[in-house]
């Protein structure tokens, strides 16, 4: 009746040590026509490069505070491009992260808020930074380019229903909230340590620009002088501050249909759970099938005495529907959320370090990090939102959290949405099994098939339980 005891979705433990790809190869086609050899530093404040430079960069932005987010960009991109290959910009080619954002919106908003102008305007000038009398230059490390997930450009997406266009403001304004609540729980997930790390150091990384700062000029300070500081600006590329952030655009919130989910929940003491809920009115059905792991001798699991000893709960009842929506939201849309540096970073140059390197040497490098894989107290959740009308949609969860912070969100709120569970009749349903079934469910996060064909399989068993459950009358169909 029941998957593997010891494992039902779970997921191994595993603690992987991988290479990651150096910074320096994002990009490199676009500084191809630097030549080998080229030595480049900052140009002079005094140089007619300078002064057209200044004049260059202050079209550019006017040119870019005019732009409605609705605006065509690939001009304004295409000047900001050819700026960047101008005498005074080249020392830009420190970095192979070269801005190519994707609407007005994802420019306009990189440009101003996240510290795009400001990290052109420090190759025409060094910023200096501290308390008075102490000030330090700083190298400025530009944001990345945030992706803009709007009706108009995706409109084959798999969550197209939910997405708006630039061209209608009020559109996703009830999610707005939920929104900075997820922008909030991402930011604290990184201070946390919970995002999947990648030490450099030590077992623990620097924290903050003045310590990375010194940790780099450490490992920069046996390389040759021509070397040293782009191999510090290198390690700095590897270490700078990024966290979770979802694509620009206004989302719409998923307001009905049903969420149906499976899965084991706990490890040593545990429950198989099969759970639908209504998002419109908040109508619950719960079917858990609890336990607690009994071991042999030799430590393997008893599978007869764990059997025996499981608890059946059955029950119907309400949860807030609100709270149920914001899950769901989060739950289709942590699949489109990624990991970028979300503004400018301002770090010390370190004395003696003179900002200059030579075009095209050999810099790329390979960073040992560490990732993880998960552990035994994880399991994966299969769900599926079943729209009144519609594609089905079907995801996974990893639980009780997960080292990625959009899913860990998601569960959060999932959480949050079960916990307010108030047993009584259900003036609703659950939808028929054959909904379920459906073959053409958009699949997102890579969910497995065959959890989706066991979440099928379990859906059919609470029914029949669920069946025996006094309801109130009349029920809606």
């Amino acid at each position: 009746m029941f998957a593997s005891l010891t494992t039902r979705r779970a997921l191994p433990f595993a603690l992987v040590v991988a290479l990651l790809p150096s910074a320096r190869a994002q990009d490199e086609r676009f500084w191809s026509f630097l030549k080998k050899g080229t030595v480049v530093t900052r140009c002079a404040a005094t140089s007619d490069a300078h002064r057209q430079a200044s004049d260059r960069f202050e079209r550019l932005d006017q040119a870019i505070e005019r732009l409605k987010p609705t605006d065509v960009v690939a001009m304004a991109v295409g000047e900001l491009h050819a700026l960047l290959k101008t005498e005074c910009y080249l020392a830009a080619a420190e970095t192979e992260r070269i801005p190519r954002p994707d609407t007005a919106l994802s420019l306009k908003q990189w440009w101003s808020d996240a510290g795009g102008r400001e990290w052109l305007a420090s190759f025409l000038e060094l910023p200096e930074l501290g308390i008075v009398g102490q000030l330090k230059p700083h190298i400025v490390v530009p944001p990345d380019v945030r992706g803009t997930l709007n009706l108009e450009s995706h409109s084959n997406h798999p969550l197209q229903r939910f997405l708006c266009p630039l061209t209608e403001s009020s559109c996703g304004a009830n999610t707005k909230g939920w929104r900075l609540r997820a922008e909030a729980y991402f930011e604290a997930h990184r201070a946390l340590d919970q995002n999947s790390g990648r030490p450099t150091f030590d077992d623990r990384p620097p924290s903050g620009e003045p310590a990375i700062s010194r940790a780099c000029f450490e490992t920069a300070s046996e390389r040759p002088p021509s070397e040293k500081y782009q191999a510090w600006r290198d390690c700095i590329e590897e270490n700078r501050p990024k966290r979770v952030t979802l694509p620009l655009g206004e989302f719409r919130a998923p307001s009905e249909g049903w969420l149906v989910i499976s899965g084991r929940r706990g490890h040593y003491t545990f429950c198989d759970s099969t759970r639908a809920y209504d998002l419109t009115t908040g109508a619950a059905f719960v079917d858990d099938s609890c336990s607690g792991l009994v071991l042999n001798a030799d430590g393997s699991v008893d599978r007869d005495a764990t059997n025996k000893g499981r608890e059946e709960k059955v029950a119907v009842g309400h949860v807030s529907a609100q709270n149920l929506q914001e899950a769901v939201w989060m739950m289709l849309f942590r699949g489109e959320a990624a990991e970028l540096q979300i503004e400018a970073a301002y770090f010390p140059l370190p004395p003696g370090l003179v900002p200059q390197f030579t075009a095209h040497d050999d810099r790329s490098t390979a960073d040992m990090g560490m990732s993880f894989g998960g552990s035994t107290a994880q399991t994966i959740l299969a769900w599926q939102w079943i729209p009144t009308k519609g594609t089905p949609i079907a995801g996974e969860l990893t639980w009780p959290n997960s080292f990625d912070a959009a899913e860990d969100h998601a569960v959060s709120l999932l959480n949050v949405a079960e916990s307010g569970f108030v047993e009584g009749c259900a003036q609703q349903r659950p939808p028929e099994v054959r909904l379920l079934r459906s073959s053409s469910a958009a699949r997102l996060n890579d969910a497995s098939s065959d959890d989706l064909r066991e979440l099928v399989a379990d859906y059919t068993r609470a029914m029949d339980r669920w069946r025996s459950k006094g309801r109130c009358e009349p029920l809606r169909q």
